[in-house]
């Protein structure tokens, strides 16, 4: 008896764990929808979500299939019915969703052996599938540091060097040491006639940083502003009497690839007219995103706040248009000739490589 009474106890043990971490993962999907439904800046039902999420199970395992109709979701194995759960009436009730989420993945690791070996990252694997479902620039990575642009594949970040008496920098990321490089540089080189920033392939980085290298070249004015979830709710990033270059020219290099905090700073120069900017159209992404951590610890990337320009232009999907547009120019590409065209079709192109624009920014300080 004693045995047997033992065995209860072990089992019923095993039962509270089971439904304690069974809780703790509903808990957490919970937590996901409702971050990412708060946070978005379209409109999106937590259904949509969860849906999208338990629809990516082919990618564990192609014979795991997932049916959605009116009122229930059916998990099938090589084209047989293994769990059905009803929907609940609130399209928006996370906790529901969670549970119904945690049953057809629990369904699926029982049923399925490819499920269980790669039960490590299922989590991971659905959640990117559901992150499809928002705009182009809501993304999944696997940790914080990818997600924050640290491992931005740039040789360098930031370089520096005197042109005929003009600074000219090349910026590959705005990251924390932004702000005081180019502090050190003007510290370094007051009494260069003017710079030229180079932007082209700057995929962004740290908008704070931008921003604040930004008012490094304006007295006053709008640098940029966001809008959220309420289109009638606009923040302002204006620009502080900390402008430590004076009137001197300033010419910005762009490209295709330029894109996010880069656009900004590119935007700011040009609508408040403190400079020139050359080279192409840019990437158009004028999004900021919020990081939200997954149960496994990766992140998603969700897209929060619009960008707009000092004008209140959007810069998603729009981009800058440059002063001086060197689309599709060749590298020995006459710069006075340059100058005389007016081309009203500037496209976005990868131009790194090219020494047009900073050649172009050159002339026109010298003519």
């Amino acid at each position: 008896k004693s045995g047997v009474e033992k065995m209860k106890k072990i089992v019923f043990i095993l039962m509270l764990i089971a439904t304690d971490v069974f809780a703790n993962s509903v808990s957490e999907w919970q937590r996901v929808f409702e971050n990412v439904k708060e946070a978005y800046v379209y409109k999106v039902d937590v259904a949509d979500l969860a849906v999208a999420l338990l629809k990516g199970m082919p990618k564990i395992d192609k014979n795991l299939q997932v049916g959605n109709d009116a009122s229930k979701i059916t998990l099938y194995y090589r084209g047989k019915v293994v769990a059905v759960a009803r929907k609940p009436d609130d399209v928006n009730d996370a906790k529901e969703w969670a549970k119904i989420s945690e049953k057809i993945i629990d369904e699926a690791l029982h049923k399925s052996k490819k499920a269980r070996q790669r039960d490590f990252e299922i989590d991971d694997v659905l959640s990117e599938e559901m992150v499809k479902i928002l705009d182009k620039d809501s993304k999944f990575y696997p940790d914080f540091d990818s997600a924050n642009g640290i491992n931005i594949d740039n040789h360098r970040t930031f370089a520096a060097r005197m042109e005929d008496n003009v600074l000219y920098v090349k910026i590959g990321v705005f990251n924390k040491q932004t702000v005081a490089n180019l502090r050190q540089v003007w510290s370094d080189n007051g009494t260069a006639d003017a710079i030229i920033i180079d932007l082209k392939g700057c995929g962004g980085g740290m908008t704070k940083e931008a921003i604040e290298a930004i008012d490094l070249f304006l007295d006053d004015g709008i640098i940029v502003s966001t809008v959220g979830h309420d289109k009638d709710e606009e923040v302002f990033y204006n620009a502080k009497k900390d402008n430590i270059w004076g009137t001197k020219p300033i010419y910005v290099l762009v490209d295709g690839a330029t894109a996010s905090a880069a656009e900004i700073f590119a935007a700011a120069i040009q609508e408040q007219s403190r400079g020139k900017i050359i080279g192409t159209a840019t990437k158009g992404k004028g999004t900021m995103q919020k990081l939200i951590k997954l149960p496994s610890g990766s992140v998603l990337a969700v897209t929060n706040l619009f960008y707009k320009t000092p004008s209140g232009k959007g810069l998603d999907g729009n981009g800058v248009k440059p002063d001086v547009c060197t689309f599709e120019m060749p590298e020995d590409r006459n710069v006075e000739g340059l100058l005389r065209i007016k081309n009203d079709k500037c496209m976005a192109e990868y131009r790194e490589d090219s020494e047009l624009e900073l050649n172009t920014a050159l002339y026109m300080l010298n003519n």
